[in-house]
């Protein structure tokens, strides 16, 4: 029989192959960046009568992350005296960009610095980053500081004045499941949603350009296409089903993609190239995992950081799942089992979302309101 060995991975065949690919990725991040300067500080400041200062904040939490993890980084190597070549540079490039690009806009300047020197400990930490994306870690922590200080608000100048009287509607509010008058319409239509008009992290809300981008990724063959789309699919199928039992229809699982920054944690965090399976049947059975993570989380503790924290719980998988992949490749019907325990836990949970809650709308909560 034909021995299978498992490999680290298709992207560490050699240190040039390596560097083009994260070139490939600093490219895709490029347009995300403008986009973020763009939405949150140039149209505010040319539309909106905002101060030059406030114009700058977008790329100056870029400039704060990228200047201090890399400057941090680099002393590291130093002190390990190893050398800085050029996958190291753009690695920590990349890390460091993805991770002010998830942050609320609101995020103090000190939680900014700290996750940064903790982004290049992590990074300089090689065998960690073979069980999970240091980006995780330091994404969860700052988000944990943020909600402690009260400044896990993802509304930028303009927004804050806009939606400050906007009542915070998770999927469940109330024992209910929120509508669309909840969920989109205080923000616009989905098509706002599907531009990036809305509030969210720094540079994650344009589904638009973000499809564009995994596109681009997967031509350039730079990520692992199979756990994004597997991922992709397992919630909008989830969402269609509890949309279905719910009556809550077609706009749902739509907006389930484009919000919470799950197309970006789809195809930036999620596709790690350490952290990740890379047996083929192991990505996918990781996809599965994150989606039914990722509703459950929704659902039962809020939307924002069910994306992270759903890929940390995956990746201390990894090895199992790359295991099971392996065997399946010549015995395949010993993985069929877990297929089974995964569309039982897909269809459990999403039949008893949607029939558990009904749906209320906004006229029906103010009028619960009056009545008390």
């Amino acid at each position: 029989m034909k021995a299978f060995v498992l490999k680290d991975g298709p992207f560490l065949k050699s240190k040039t192959k390596a560097s083009q690919l994260k070139l490939t990725i600093l490219v895709a991040l490029i347009p995300l960046v403008l986009f973020a300067w763009v939405k949150n500080g140039i149209y505010l400041y040319l539309h909106h009568n905002m101060t030059f200062q406030q114009m700058c904040t977008p790329i100056t939490m870029i400039g704060i992350v990228v200047l201090i993890s890399t400057l941090s980084y680099y002393l590291i190597q130093k002190l390990k005296e190893e050398k800085m070549n050029h996958y190291k540079w753009l690695d920590i490039l990349c890390s460091s960009l993805i991770l002010v690009l998830l942050l609320p806009i609101q995020t103090p300047i000190y939680l900014l610095v700290i996750g940064s020197i903790a982004m290049a400990i992590l990074e300089s930490c090689e065998p960690l980053k073979k069980y999970v994306n240091p980006i995780i870690i330091v994404a969860l922590l700052i988000l944990i500081g943020n909600t402690i200080t009260n400044h896990n608000i993802y509304y930028n100048v303009y927004e804050q004045e806009i939606f400050s009287d906007q009542p915070s509607y998770q999927m469940i509010t109330d024992g209910t499941l929120s509508s669309y008058q909840m969920l989109v319409q205080p923000y616009g239509r989905l098509l706002d949603f599907f531009l990036g008009s809305v509030p969210g992290g720094l540079g994650v809300t344009s589904s638009c350009l973000l499809l564009i981008v995994f596109l681009y990724l997967c031509y350039k063959k730079a990520i692992k296409w199979e756990i994004t789309i597997t991922y992709f699919f397992t919630v909008f199928g989830m969402s269609t089903f509890i949309g279905l039992f719910s009556h809550l229809g077609y706009w749902y699982p739509i907006y389930q993609i484009m919000s919470g920054g799950f197309l970006f944690g789809a195809i930036f965090l999620a596709t790690d190239s350490l952290s990740t399976p890379t047996t083929p049947l192991g990505r996918i059975l990781y996809g599965f995992g994150l989606g039914i993570l990722t509703i459950f989380f929704r659902y039962f503790i809020g939307t924002s950081g069910s994306v992270i924290l759903s890929i940390f719980i995956m990746s201390l998988f990894t090895t199992l799942l790359d295991h099971i992949g392996a065997v399946a490749r010549f015995h395949f019907e010993k993985s069929i089992p877990v297929f089974l325990l995964i569309w039982i836990c897909i269809l459990t949970l999403s039949i008893f979302i949607g029939t558990r809650y009904q749906v209320e709308t906004k006229i029906d909560m103010y009028r619960k309101r009056e009545s008390i």
